[in-house]
């Protein structure tokens, strides 16, 4: 298979996952595809690598510099395709992890940029190589600098990376305090004008500086104005709502409630008793 029908076919796997698919960055790594062996353990139990192939990860690393200008800064897809020049059984997980190793940092910022993978493994004893296809990936799960959405109240940029917990919906303390102290209040009717508002705080108590001023005007103005009398008697009060004094209330109270009583009870009473004298005088 030649070098370009190689290209084509790197490009054709990504052409339909690709946010631009005439924006696809393919590289060719000469030699045989490395793989990526499994971690070793060490004294005390530290992980590390052999020499081999930390060299190799780092000659695929100075390849994939040499071809990309600066790392992708949102969602990327990858396709390799991996010419072996023998039968040799090795995992094609592996060779896509050497990749996905040696390009963190220079094709794109990290690892968890990259939401879509493939892999496909080619026999080519005269020319070993590695084909590499990159772009843009168009998907929901956004990462690195795609991963952004405006606040939920001034509109700024907010990224969505979190190492725990949900993405935060908010720019700044500042934002998310004002939102929440402003859903908490409830619109309530104005005393003055009794025009429902919703208010900025929970002690605002007016719609605007008007109701306030004229509310504090009819304040004064009630103040002032004289002490009410009663409404029978005419005795003054100790207030200004007008109504009736103390006793002329318990008079009317006692007419309304308690002398329909009596009278009730009075009928219900047995008749008084007659006198020795009279029942004489009956017999």
């Amino acid at each position: 298979m030649t070098n370009s029908t190689s290209l084509h076919r790197a490009m054709r796997m990504l052409s339909a996952i690709a946010s631009d698919p005439d924006e696809i960055l393919v590289i060719t790594l000469r030699g045989k595809p490395a793989s990526k062996s499994r971690p070793r353990f060490g004294k005390g139990g530290r992980v590390y690598s052999s020499q081999e192939q930390r060299a190799a990860e780092r000659a695929t690393a100075m390849q994939i510099r040499a071809a990309v200008k600066s790392p992708m800064t949102g969602n990327v897809a990858l396709a390799c395709v991996f010419y072996r020049p023998n039968r040799q059984r090795i995992d094609v997980d592996n060779m896509l992890k050497h990749v996905c190793d040696a390009a963190n940092g220079i094709a794109w910022h990290d690892d968890s940029q990259v939401t879509s993978i493939t892999g496909v493994v080619e026999l080519d004893e005269e020319n070993p190589r590695t084909v590499i296809a990159i772009t843009q990936h168009a998907t929901s799960m956004t990462r690195g600098a795609d991963a952004v959405r405006g606040c939920a109240h001034c509109g700024a940029p907010v990224s969505l990376i979190r190492k725990t917990g949900r993405a935060p919906k908010y720019c700044s303390p500042a934002c998310r305090s004002v939102v929440s102290r402003v859903a908490s209040i409830a619109e309530r009717p104005c005393p003055q004008c009794r025009e429902s508002f919703a208010p900025s705080n929970s002690r605002q108590k007016f719609c605007s500086t008007d109701c306030r001023a004229a509310s504090i005007r009819g304040s004064q103005k009630a103040a002032a104005a004289p002490f009410s009398k009663c409404s029978d008697c005419g005795a003054g009060l100790s207030h200004r709502r007008g109504g009736r004094c103390r006793e002329c209330w318990r008079k009317s109270r006692r007419a309304v409630e308690i002398e329909p009583i009596v009278e009730q009870l009075g009928l219900l009473m047995p008749a008084p008793r007659e006198t020795e004298a009279e029942e004489d005088a009956w017999a």
